[in-house]
């Protein structure tokens, strides 16, 4: 699945890199989703996400900026074994709204933002131990990150992301529509 994710984002990021130049920066009443791959922060396991924002304001509203509101979906799992007793699973789905502040630039290729995620993380494990069989507690709560990030823009609808945060990964890295 992982290799199947990552062929799609080398495809989607090829046209990109080939179409027609355009300004595009994030900009009221804009709508903007895309795929991730981050790196979640737990067991070093590589997290699969989806990414929508919306921009609700113009820039002089609110600062000079834009304020955009989404949501941010993603999946992780890792095995793990204990010294050889017992062998375990850890599954992870993160759901979460987001508001983010877009800086506006000059250069509008470029779309840099910070903000903050609430979310819910539901988490799971399942333990095979020799000794006492098969055991899948779960688990969920309310989650609060942040992340600043950047988007660059190759013409009007696709854009490369770069984010750094907490809370949902520390990196992730994406392909991003403007529709």
């Amino acid at each position: 699945m992982l290799r199947n994710l990552f062929t799609v984002i080398l495809a989607l990021a090829s046209v990109a890199f080939f179409a027609p130049r355009a300004n595009a920066q994030f900009d009221n009443r804009m709508d903007v989703g895309g795929v991730h791959i981050g790196l979640s922060g737990v067991g070093s396991a590589l997290a699969l996400g989806l990414d929508y924002e919306h921009g609700i304001t113009s820039p002089g509203e609110v600062g000079p900026g834009i304020i955009g509101i989404g949501g941010l979906f993603d999946y992780y799992s890792y095995n793990d074994s204990y010294f050889g007793y017992y062998d375990g699973s850890w599954t992870f789905i993160d759901l979460g709204v987001s508001g983010m502040y877009h800086f506006v630039l000059q250069n509008r290729k470029w779309d840099p933002f910070v903000g903050l995620v609430l979310g819910y993380e539901a988490a799971s494990w399942k333990w095979n131990n020799p000794y006492i069989g098969n055991y899948t507690p779960s688990n969920g709560g309310f989650t609060l990150g942040a992340s600043a990030g950047v988007r660059y823009f190759f013409n009007s609808h696709w854009a490369a992301q770069a984010r750094v945060g907490f809370g949902f990964y520390i990196l992730a890295l994406g392909v991003d529509y403007r529709f």
